[in-house]
């Protein structure tokens, strides 16, 4: 909606209308009776280790028994009518690609939507869900909301990734309001220094609660707020972070500059694995969300493998999410809550890139989306007014025309003044501990 000329075009008011009657049909679809029960029943067994544990084993057999009798991939590889968790493969990405329809099942009725991952490394994987799985997923966003404190009425600020003010736009304001869910969205992609102060602003005016956010977005008013030794000047219940790996060090700084809690989600698109944090501060796997393994892959870290509940249309089992956990010696959380505890997440790396009006760009996960024949693609940039692709094609798809697309894309997103090329590449370079960047900026950090 957000890139349609209807909307780019539209002035403010319109928009704002736009932007409250999109919300209002999430909200008719997604808090249901049904989300509303299951919200209930996981509220009600989160203190209580045996009740979460009988929970989980009837999710996954439910899981496992569904795959081998509705899902193809899985019917023709598991050759038992009473499935257990190893019989099995551990799978990855790649697979699921490469035998994208023989995932999902054949009981394929009613409304489906499709989603993809960030496609931070190439072209996204598309996912699909039916409603079922949308409201299902709701009902664990809302008990995360209640850790950090929210109730209805509540006022949200909302600084993701949606692009509610054209990029194009050079003045604020740089956020839109939503009436039905009482939030206003701020732009992540108008954040130059000289703009903050207006978002620090426009929350307070708004007498905001909660903030939702990318911990980029948040961290990047958190530094603002630091080299003008200033904090939040209101009172915030907290403040909620997901999407992106959040470390310790950056964390400890936006609760000290905005003086609340942050409680950070991990998740996934691929709804595999779900880890959240308390009030404590202590990351707990949701083992009512999903089945979790963790792979010891040496240095302390396992890799996260997960079995997703809530998605019986696209059911991914034992799959590899690329992202590590590392152990915790905790036990137990003065929160009390029966959920294992991990001491820190491995996850995506909050990459960024500089746009022409020398704003940070974190969210760059919609530029491949929409090019045919890309396998793996890295941004670098060396200097402000250029930045190169490094891209692994599929040379038979990926042509001069979707590379054209590839660098409009990418001019869409950090400004038409930006020269853009692309390098064909045999691979992605890693870092040490085996990650492919997103984004490497060369430029130096002057906030």
């Amino acid at each position: 909606m957000f890139t349609s000329s209807v909307y780019k075009n539209s002035p403010i008011i319109i928009q704002n209308q736009m932007v409250s009657l999109r919300d209002l049909i999430r909200k008719l679809f997604r808090q249901t009776k049904e989300q509303r029960e299951l919200q209930a029943l996981i509220e009600s067994h989160e203190y209580d280790s045996n009740s979460i544990n009988a929970f989980h084993e009837k999710k996954l057999k439910n899981v496992l028994n569904n795959a081998v009798k509705n899902i193809p991939y899985y019917r023709k590889t598991i050759r038992t009518n009473e499935p257990k968790l190893d019989d099995f493969p551990v799978i990855s990405k790649f697979e699921v690609v490469s035998n994208h329809g023989e995932f999902i099942s054949e009981l394929n009725n009613g409304v489906v939507i499709s989603g993809a991952t960030s496609g931070t490394t190439g072209s996204p994987l598309i996912v699909k869900q039916n409603l079922k799985s949308v409201i299902q997923e709701r009902a664990f966003v809302a008990r995360n909301h209640k850790w950090a404190g929210f109730k209805p009425g509540d006022k949200r600020a909302w600084i993701r990734g949606d692009m509610v003010v054209p990029l194009e736009q050079k003045k604020g304001p740089f956020w839109r309001y939503s009436k039905f869910e009482n939030m206003i969205l701020l732009s992540s992609f108008h954040m130059s220094q000289n703009n903050l102060q207006g978002y620090i602003d426009a929350m307070v005016r708004f007498d905001t609660d909660i903030i939702q956010a990318y911990p980029s977005s948040i961290l990047t008013l958190a530094k603002y707020l630091e080299v003008n030794d200033a904090y939040y000047p209101n009172q915030l219940k907290s403040i909620i972070t997901s999407s992106e790996s959040l470390n310790l060090k950056d964390k400890r700084l936006i609760e000290k500059r905005f003086k609340c809690t942050v409680f950070d989600w991990y998740g996934l698109f691929e709804r595999v694995a779900a880890i959240a944090s308390c009030e404590y501060g202590h990351y707990h796997i949701l083992t009512d969300y999903s089945h979790v393994e963790l792979l010891d892959v040496g240095d302390g870290r396992h890799e996260i493998i997960g079995t997703n509940f809530n998605n019986d249309l696209q059911p991914f089992i034992r799959y590899r999410t690329g992202d590590h956990v590392y152990l915790s010696d905790e036990t137990s959380c003065p929160c009390g809550r029966a959920f294992p505890i991990v001491d820190r997440i491995d996850g995506r790396i909050g990459d960024y890139l500089i746009g022409e009006d020398g704003q940070k760009v974190h969210i760059l996960n919609h530029i491949p989306k929409g090019v045919e024949g890309l396998i793996a693609t890295q941004f670098i940039q060396d200097q402000l007014d250029c930045i190169e692709i490094q891209a692994v094609v599929e040379p038979k798809v990926f042509n001069t025309h979707q590379e054209h697309i590839l660098i409009e894309n990418t001019k869409e997103r950090l400004g038409k003044s930006i020269e853009v090329f692309v390098t064909i590449v045999e691979k992605i370079q890693k870092t040490k501990s085996g990650k492919t960047r997103q984004a490497i900026c060369r430029i130096k950090d002057t906030l």
